[in-house]
C-alpha cells in the first residue's frame, strides 16, 4: 500500500499523546508517523489494515505498532441511532523519556518490546483486559504519575508472552503521496457502494483507470483482489447484523450484497470457517453476555 505521512504533537505539557477517538464511523486512512501508536478498541468492529496484513477486529483489540509503519482501521457502518464508535490512542516518539533513559537496565523489557512493535504486535485477551484498565486509567492521571502509568502499562505488555506479530517480517512499506490519495479514493467508494453490487469497472472509471491498469493497482496496493476485498466487507456487515439484529439469514444475505443465499453461504463460510447460523448462535451468546 501507499500511505502519507501523518503529523503528532505532543501537548507542551506532555511527553506523550493520549485521546479517546469517537466517530460514527472509522473511515480508511492509510497512514503512516515516526511515533509509536499504542491502540485499545473500546467500542467498534470491522477490517484492520497493518502493513500487509488485513485482518477483521473487534471490541477489545489492542495492538503497539513501530514507527513508520503504515495502519488505518476500518469500521463496519453503524446505524444513524447506533452508539458511537471509540478508541483509545496513544502516541509517543522514539525518544519520548530523553536518548538515554530507555537503555537503562530497569527499561530492558520495555525496550525489547518497542524492537518487536517494527512490524506491529496484537495482544491476547489474558494481557489485554489487564492492560485496557491502565489506559482507560491514564486519562485521570497528569504529570509523574501519567508517565509513570505509561511505563507500567509498557512493561506489563513487554512481560506478556501473548503478543503476535502483525505484518510479515519482509513487508516494506512503499509511501506515496499520491497513490494514497488514489487509494483513499477507491476504498472511500467501495464502502459506499458495495452493498449496490458494484463492479471492479464501475470502480476503475470512477478513479479514472483501465480496468486491467486499476485491477493490477488495487492487488498491489491492498495486498488482495479487488472481489476478496468487496467480499469480506459485504462478510463483516453481515456479521454485524447476524449479532446485532433477528433479521432472518435471506434478509441479511441481500442486505449485505449477495446476490443469492448460496453464494453468501459459501463466502461466509470461505471467511469466517463457519456457516452464517452457526456464527449467530456463538456470538450472539457472547454479546448477550
Amino acid at each position: 500500500m501507499k500511505a502519507v505521512i501523518q503529523k503528532i504533537a505532543a501537548p507542551h505539557h506532555a511527553s506523550f499523546v493520549y485521546r479517546v477517538k469517537t466517530a460514527s464511523q472509522f473511515r480508511f486512512n492509510w497512514h503512516f508517523h515516526p511515533e509509536y501508536e499504542l491502540t485499545l478498541i473500546d467500542r467498534s468492529h470491522g477490517k484492520r489494515f497493518v502493513g500487509d496484513s488485513i485482518c477483521d477486529y473487534h471490541n477489545g483489540d489492542l495492538v503497539l505498532l513501530g514507527p513508520n509503519l503504515p495502519h488505518t482501521w476500518q469500521s463496519v457502518p453503524s446505524s444513524p441511532r447506533a452508539t458511537k464508535q471509540r478508541a483509545y490512542l496513544i502516541q509517543f516518539s522514539p525518544h519520548f523519556l530523553g536518548n538515554e533513559l530507555l537503555q537503562c537496565a530497569e527499561l530492558s523489557h520495555v525496550q525489547g518490546l518497542l524492537t518487536r512493535s517494527a512490524h506491529g504486535l496484537s495482544f491476547s485477551s489474558s494481557v489485554k483486559d489487564a492492560a485496557a484498565i491502565r489506559i482507560r486509567a491514564l486519562k485521570n492521571l497528569s504529570g509523574v504519575r501519567r508517565l509513570t502509568g505509561l511505563l507500567e502499562l509498557l512493561d506489563l505488555l513487554a512481560r506478556s508472552r501473548k503478543s503476535s506479530t502483525i505484518s510479515s517480517p519482509g513487508f516494506v512499506p512503499s509511501l506515496h503521496r499520491e497513490h494514497h490519495r488514489l487509494i483513499d479514493r477507491t476504498i472511500q467508494y467501495i464502502t459506499d457502494h458495495y452493498r449496490e453490487g458494484i463492479s471492479q469497472q464501475e470502480v476503475a472509471e470512477f478513479v479514472g483507470k483501465n480496468p486491467a491498469v486499476f485491477s493490477s493497482f488495487f492487488k498491489k496496493t491492498v495486498g488482495v483482489t479487488f472481489v476478496k476485498y468487496v467480499n469480506s466487507l459485504k462478510v463483516s456487515h453481515a456479521c454485524q447484523l447476524l449479532i446485532e439484529s433477528d433479521l432472518s439469514v435471506l434478509e441479511i444475505c441481500h442486505r449485505s450484497g449477495f446476490n443469492n443465499l448460496s453464494n453468501f453461504n459459501r463466502r461466509f463460510l470461505q471467511d469466517k470457517q463457519m456457516s452464517p447460523r452457526r456464527y449467530r448462535s456463538e456470538h450472539q451468546t457472547t454479546h448477550a453476555s
